[in-house]
């Protein structure tokens, strides 16, 4: 047994305080561990939720315990995915390929392994991709609301934490109860210079970077007193310029090539640039990469952290 449960078992056994009292600081000690052994697991940042939360926000079938039967928390993680150096690239297209390691699911990976030899609970991954059909069971964008790490904003509906904007998340769910952290009480989005921004010309950076009534997929309004009021995103679009990779775009290139009936024009769309981004896309960059992040390069919620010396 780990050091830190000797520690935990001596103080249960020699303390004159109420049962509840130690209990509590128990679990206080295990989350301050296990929030630091996410961050040197290689996260950013690191939050807590417990499984009410999800009776609130998600249906039946999408919540923790539909996973993990007994779960009592989610232990969720954010990292950031491109380099600092990676958004000044001189190319836009290099940020499609530089930078994204999935820090977070190699830090979630091995907190989870961390939390069953430590506290001897359950622990599992959150899945991040469908089991069944083409909705995943677990939202990471709601796990890393509920825990307290950021908010939804114009761009997309992308949750941005505070500190850092943009950040990939991934989740651990398991059996060991934890103290939650707050959810945020205000929003991050919109930021301040975005609000004044929208008083001038009616749209945000992000919206005005891909304007829906232009052919890009973002708009949506903000109320007097600065705060997010209507939000439009159209998810086609933006999966026709940021995600023309993954499953189900290979899906689509397969349909097109297997039911073209010219057999030359069906070799070149075999061999066309297209066709190998797409299975390179399967077969190196998994599900969650976007291919266009200009909505996120004049977004102006962390840019402060991609300021180096």
């Amino acid at each position: 047994m780990a050091q830190i449960h000797t520690t935990q078992l001596e103080t249960q056994r020699n303390s004159s305080a109420h049962p509840d009292q130690i209990e509590g600081s128990v679990h206080e000690t295990a989350s301050t561990a296990i929030k630091a052994a996410a961050l040197s697991f290689g996260a950013d940042v690191v939050g807590i939720a417990n499984i009410e939360r999800w009776e609130a926000y998600a249906p039946a079938g999408y919540r923790p315990t539909d996973l993990l039967p007994g779960a009592r928390s989610v232990v969720v993680v954010g990292a950031r995915g491109p380099t600092a150096g990676a958004w000044r690239a001189a190319d836009p297209r290099l940020m499609e390929v530089l930078g994204l390691d999935f820090a977070n699911d190699r830090a979630i990976a091995a907190l989870t392994g961390f939390i069953e030899q430590e506290y001897e609970h359950y622990a599992i991954q959150a899945p991040g991709l469908s089991v069944a059909g083409h909705q995943p069971p677990f939202s990471y964008m709601l796990a890393a609301v509920l825990s307290g790490l950021g908010t939804r904003s114009f761009a997309a509906n992308i949750v941005l934490n505070p500190r850092f904007g943009l950040l990939y998340y991934s989740a651990c769910i398991t059996t060991l109860e934890l103290p939650a952290d707050p959810m945020l009480e205000q929003d991050v989005c919109p930021h301040p210079m975005c609000v004044q921004t929208y008083k001038h010309i009616g749209k945000t950076p992000c919206m005005a970077a891909c304007p829906a009534d232009e052919g890009g997929c973002l708009d949506g309004t903000i109320d007097k007193d600065g705060h997010i009021e209507s939000v439009y995103y159209d998810r086609e679009r933006c999966a026709s310029r940021a995600m023309n990779f993954g499953t189900y775009v290979l899906q689509q290139a397969m349909a097109d090539i297997v039911t073209e009936d010219d057999s030359e024009t069906r070799k070149a769309k075999i061999h066309s640039d297209f066709f190998t981004r797409v299975c390179s896309g399967v077969s190196f960059y998994k599900e969650s990469v976007a291919q266009c992040f200009e909505c996120m390069r004049v977004c102006p919620i962390g840019r402060q952290e991609r300021k180096l010396k």
